[in-house]
């Protein structure tokens, strides 16, 4: 009897340490049912969250696209707009600006020769004196083209010229030597007059482009002549 007790004892053992095994084994079971399901709902979402990120990097792309296309389409129209006022520029320009350096800086080019208007006032002497320092004269006037030339660049404004009879009254002179009488004369109305006690020996222009006889220490702008280089 003693012996069948112990191996029931033995059996109950067994039973109760099998139980409490297969309750661990179960337990297990599920915690690794439990990680798994955790790592697959993970997955799923991750995948979710990509193909989001894939959808917004196409759209970025896109809207960069259409935003690069139109930007360039604005550039494109205002480069043509900047070109165009450019070009506008240039053509208003001064005709010395392009002629590839056949006149000093600030000078004005016209059949073969250079001309300068200046802006200050002096008298006759001292603007003959200004031209020659220069390399230059005060302008010689020898055809009805280079006088219409100066009459429109004068813009109404008087300017002392190159010609003189201060030497000899009435024997008008050329500052280069120009015969006078060779050379057309474009005198305003009654002129050359020589009003006034102390002799008006020096020409310039009157504001029609005209020639006029003055006193030579009144003050004016005058115009400066040279020949061109060559191109």
């Amino acid at each position: 009897m003693l012996l069948l007790f112990i191996l029931l004892g033995i059996v109950l053992i067994l039973l109760i340490t099998g139980v409490n095994k297969s309750s661990e084994t179960n337990k297990v079971v599920e915690e690794f049912q439990s990680q798994v399901q955790m790592q697959v709902s993970q997955a799923l979402v991750n995948v979710s969250e990509k193909s989001e990120l894939m959808n917004l990097e196409r759209r970025i792309v896109s809207e960069v696209k259409q935003m690069a296309t139109k930007l360039l389409a604005v550039l494109s129209k205002k480069t043509i707009e900047i070109i165009a006022k450019i070009s506008r520029k240039v053509e208003m320009l001064p005709e010395p600006a392009c002629q590839n350096l056949q006149c000093p800086r600030y000078w004005q080019h016209f059949n073969g020769s250079c001309y300068y208007f200046s802006n200050k006032e002096v008298t006759w002497n001292s603007s003959n004196l200004y031209c020659s320092l220069r390399g230059s004269h005060l302008v010689v006037i020898n055809d009805r083209n280079e006088q219409y030339f100066l009459t429109i660049e004068s813009n109404t404004k008087r300017y002392w010229i190159g010609l003189t009879d201060h030497v000899n009254e009435d024997n008008w002179q050329w500052v280069d030597g120009t015969a006078y009488e060779t050379t057309p004369t474009f005198w305003a109305d009654g002129e050359p007059n020589n009003i006034g006690n102390q002799g008006e020996d020096c020409v310039h222009t009157d504001d029609k482009g005209q020639w006029n006889d003055n006193v030579c220490t009144m003050k004016y702008p005058w115009i400066c002549e040279q020949q061109a280089k060559s191109a």
